[in-house]
């Protein structure tokens, strides 16, 4: 991608002015909601709302015509009916506008011949300067640049690493909210639906140079030039990770992407293993490439060696199992480790092996910070998951101290001592430690378990450490970790014969 279309890219997401075309005056219409919402995300450049009606919406000007707008407008948000676009693209074209996103549906995702040739209309302008992202999409969110998608206004405005490209306007917005409550940050989101101009390759050589993005995730329904695209992640994954969820990967799906985007979608195991070949984690639904993304951003030194510490029996029996399956290993404990640990858990029910089956759900904080400490310092792992099951410790635990007249403590006390605990191991040994928060209580009466495993949850990532909602997803997401850590490995290798 040459210069010109980078720093084009690059305006449309810090925009210094901003329009808007569609439904301004008419509450609930999309333009309405666009605009309210760029407000209320509090949008520091230029509002250029624009109406033949005229009139102000939450009290700004809504301007009759480009003709009375004096500033610059780098990013117009287009929601009028698809018949109208070119009409108001072409006006954004000879005022200058750098860019526009077209939310409005119609064009070739239909399949009908009159939506084909209103994209292909758009293509033409396009191509005479004016960069489209869409049509069919929500469009762009950029912290830095003060803008967000619809609904999108509660974002955070704190910028951070973590860049997303989609295909769909949802699942851009999900992504969002499922960040946010993992603790990552965002740099840039975009949804460019049927990508007729900015497209998936694009978007990935821009965000591969972007010097706020260190992580880019990606959802596709399908992509018109699969070698370039392929050739964009090989070059991005070699300095940031790249995790792609390639969506409609079966007859159902595929029909489906068709009838949502326009997209061919293709066939799963190529993808997996072309997309591999590339450096990319392929991940399939947002849960795991959540899980992806939070392993790859919090741990430091990710390695393929597991302990696996609480949780029972059949969670670290499962464990094992889901390791084996995604090329890790939990390394049985030496003879010395489970002899010392035993002297912690004199009593039968429990398991000195890798798993360490604590026995209880609920052990001493003293208890598990030693037998951690242990294992750290004696063993050769590379990352400790802490497996934390919130409701015995939230519901029953409560309960049992009640029924002898002992005050229980404040909810959350035992994961607040322990993080202090973990971030003291942390910092002694510089070994990765992940943290499964489990609450399997679904009961109504108990929801206030589920308030306080979501606090915990955040007040651990604030502190640094990945947090997990199961001992599944934490071992999913680290594999994905420990993946790119060979990938790396083996380029370096590569790189270093062919020096040779």
């Amino acid at each position: 991608m040459d210069k010109k279309k980078m720093v084009q890219l690059d305006r449309m997401f810090n925009p210094r002015g901003l329009a808007f075309f569609g439904g301004i005056s008419t509450p609930g219409a999309f333009g309405n909601l666009i605009a309210l919402s760029q407000i209320l995300y509090g949008y520091k450049g230029s509002l250029y709302p624009v109406s033949p009606k005229g009139g102000e919406i939450a009290g700004n000007r809504i301007y009759k015509s480009l003709d009375e707008v004096n500033g610059p407008v780098d990013l117009a948000c287009v929601s009028v009916p698809a018949k109208a676009v070119p009409e108001v693209l072409q006006d954004c074209l000879v005022h200058g506008v750098t860019g526009a996103q077209v939310h409005a549906s119609g064009f070739a995702e239909t399949g009908k011949k009159e939506g084909i040739e209103l994209q292909a209309e758009i293509v033409r302008i396009a191509r005479q300067g004016l960069r489209i992202v869409g049509p069919n999409c929500f469009g762009l969110h950029s912290p830095k640049g003060g803008i967000t998608i619809l609904p999108g206004s509660d974002f955070s405005k704190e910028s951070g690493p973590v860049a997303l490209i989609s295909q769909s306007g949802g699942m851009a917005t999900d992504f969002g909210y499922e960040a946010q409550s993992a603790g990552m940050r965002l740099s840039k989101v975009i949804s460019f639906g049927n990508g007729c101009d900015v497209d998936a390759v694009e978007l990935m050589v821009f965000m591969g140079a972007d010097s706020d993005t260190q992580y880019i995730a990606a959802y596709l329904e399908g992509v018109r030039n699969g070698g370039r695209f392929l050739e964009a992640i090989k070059q991005a994954s070699r300095i940031k990770p790249v995790v792609v969820w390639k969506a409609g990967l079966s007859p159902l799906g595929q029909r489906a992407a068709q009838s949502h985007t326009g997209s061919l979608a293709g066939e799963l195991n190529i993808w997996k293993g072309v997309l591999a070949q590339a450096g990319a984690s392929s991940v399939q639904g947002l849960d795991e490439m959540i899980d992806a993304l939070t392993a790859l951003h919090y741990l430091k030194n990710p390695g393929s060696r597991i302990a696996v510490v609480g949780g029972g029996g059949a969670i670290g029996v499962f464990s094992c199992d889901l390791a084996s399956r995604w090329g890790m290993d939990l390394p049985r404990f030496s003879d010395t480790t489970r002899r010392n640990l035993r002297r912690h858990f004199p009593t039968p029910g429990n398991s000195m092996a890798n798993p360490l089956d604590t026995g209880s759900p609920v052990v001493p904080v003293e208890t598990l910070k030693a037998s951690i400490r242990e294992i750290v310092l004696n063993e050769p792992v590379d990352i400790v998951v802490v497996v934390l099951l919130a409701r015995p410790l939230e519901v029953e635990v409560r309960r049992f101290m009640e029924m002898v007249g002992v005050d229980s403590p404040p909810a959350g006390a035992y994961f607040e001592q322990l993080l202090g605990e973990l971030k003291d191991i942390k910092q002694e040994t510089g070994k990765d430690i992940v943290v499964v928060i489990e609450n399997r209580s679904g009961l109504q009466e108990e929801i206030d378990v589920d308030a306080t495993a979501r606090k915990m949850r955040s007040l651990y990532q604030s502190m640094g450490f990945p947090v997990f909602t199961s001992a599944e997803r934490a071992l999913r997401g680290i594999s994905h970790a420990v993946a790119r850590t060979r990938f790396l490995e083996n380029y370096d290798s590569r790189h270093d014969r062919d020096r040779r």
